[in-house]
């Protein structure tokens, strides 16, 4: 019955995990010869798990703060990536673990004093120029 609830089914998880764990491990042989994927692999994977994400309709911030760092060079090399990936899965299929993620980065905001999401952040009022605005000036130029 749980199996119902989720989001991402095993089969999907498997699947994607594969894709993405493949080209980590790819990337990782690379770096030991001394060598690099000049983004390569970050270009064949990231499209392709924020499509999937995006279809899916699960919020996918900890894919793209993986792909982020993927793009550190020889940080790349880690297995970020599949990290950031298994994160989302488990996120998107248990959503008590996500809200509690999401109540956590406000928290923190929060704190920062930077405003909540769908909050709009008050702008000081100008003060008022001691010069006329410019279209004043030319009127009063032209007259």
């Amino acid at each position: 019955m749980e199996e119902q609830n989720k989001k991402i089914s095993l089969p999907e998880t498997i699947i994607l995990m594969l894709y993405i764990g493949l080209c980590d491990i790819f990337g990782l042989i690379l770096v030991l010869f001394g060598l690099d994927d000049f983004f390569i692999l970050d270009i064949l994977t990231f499209p392709v798990t924020q499509f999937y994400f995006r279809i899916k309709r699960v919020r996918s911030t900890y894919d793209v703060i993986a792909g982020i760092c993927e793009l550190i060079p020889y940080l790349g090399a880690l297995p970020i990536k599949s990290i950031g990936v298994a994160i989302t899965i488990y996120a998107a299929n248990h959503p008590k673990v996500g809200r509690l993620a999401a109540m956590g980065t406000a928290a923190v905001s929060a704190a920062k004093g930077e405003p909540e999401a769908g909050e709009k952040k008050e702008e000081p009022k100008k003060k008022m120029e001691s010069e006329p605005p410019v279209v004043e000036k030319e009127a009063a130029a032209i007259a």
